[in-house]
């Protein structure tokens, strides 16, 4: 049977339209309309919304605005506590909290005492769960003479401290939790098979040249500060900045550990936690015999 010019025609338009749209369809498919457009948008990277608080925060303690500070700092680690600058966070926090709490300004954790005759700074400290050298710092007192009728602010020392050696921090709680922290720049310490020990502040000193001396009252306190834990061989103690280790040398000591390494700084005790003398004398400020201390050793 022969096809007409006609039906010749039709089937000829036919084909090109059915290759025409597969084509065309195939374009879209592999090739799609949007994708141009997309090409065209510039890429944008994310930004966690604690970088930008961060910022902000940092700001406002270089304005002097420590409580705005506090709070927007105290906000971002609630609604994100997990964050690039989680870490940055805290540490910004802390400093605020202690510029905050070692200022003449009222804070819900000072008391504010009229010294009444026969008082003196220690039965004030006594009294009301500080120390004398805290009230000194904070009231920023050039003696230990004190006037009845005197107003005085005086903090209160009821913090805890835990010892994060994994995280390579010292932290300090308060009753509302989180106060401030501080780095750890090393550590050699007893073996234990525990994971963490609960321990105490036994006793604070002052150490120069590798011998003890007077704080003088907490005035022109001299020497580095020690704190001895209650058990042997835990001890926080200060080194220089330049003297410092990175902490990935910071370790569990184990009974072949050569000590001697230590010989060079006369404050240093064969075994202990290093911090920075700026750090731990902070943190002598916050604490009194009796502190309760955790140290976490290793984390399962």
């Amino acid at each position: 049977m022969r096809m007409s010019l006609w039906q010749k025609c039709t089937i000829l338009l036919l084909g090109v339209a059915i290759l025409g749209g597969a084509a065309y369809f195939a374009h879209i498919a592999f090739r799609p309309v949007e994708l141009a457009r997309l090409k065209s948008i510039p890429w944008v990277t994310y930004v966690h919304p604690n970088v930008k608080k961060l910022k902000e925060a940092k700001v406002l303690v270089r304005e002097g605005k420590l409580t705005e500070a506090r709070g927007l700092l105290v906000k971002a680690l609630i609604t994100a506590p997990k964050s690039p600058v989680t870490r940055e966070l805290r540490d910004l926090l802390g400093d605020v909290n202690t510029q905050i709490f070692f200022s003449k300004e009222p804070s819900p954790r000072k008391t504010e005492y009229i010294v009444k005759r026969g008082d003196a700074l220690a039965s004030i400290a006594r009294k009301l769960k500080s120390s004398a050298e805290a009230i000194i710092r904070v009231n920023d007192l050039d003696s230990t003479l004190i006037r009845p009728g005197e107003k005085l602010m005086v903090p209160q020392l009821d913090f805890t401290i835990t010892i994060d050696l994994p995280r390579d921090r010292v932290i300090v709680h308060d009753s509302r939790g989180f106060f401030t922290q501080y780095p750890i720049i090393s550590a050699a310490l007893p073996p234990s098979r525990k994971p963490a020990i609960q321990t105490r502040v036994a006793a604070k000193s002052f150490l120069e040249n590798g011998r003890p001396v007077q704080p003088g009252h907490g005035l022109d306190k001299q020497g580095t500060p020690r704190i001895d834990l209650g058990r042997v061989g835990y001890v926080l103690y200060g080194v220089q900045q330049e003297t410092e280790e990175t902490s990935s040398e910071i370790a569990v000591a184990t009974d072949d550990d050569d000590q001697s390494t230590n010989s060079g700084d006369s404050n240093r005790p064969p075994q202990g936690i290093a911090m920075l003398k700026e750090d731990i004398a902070e943190v002598e400020l916050l604490v009194r015999k009796g502190t309760p201390v955790t140290i976490i050793l290793n984390r399962a």
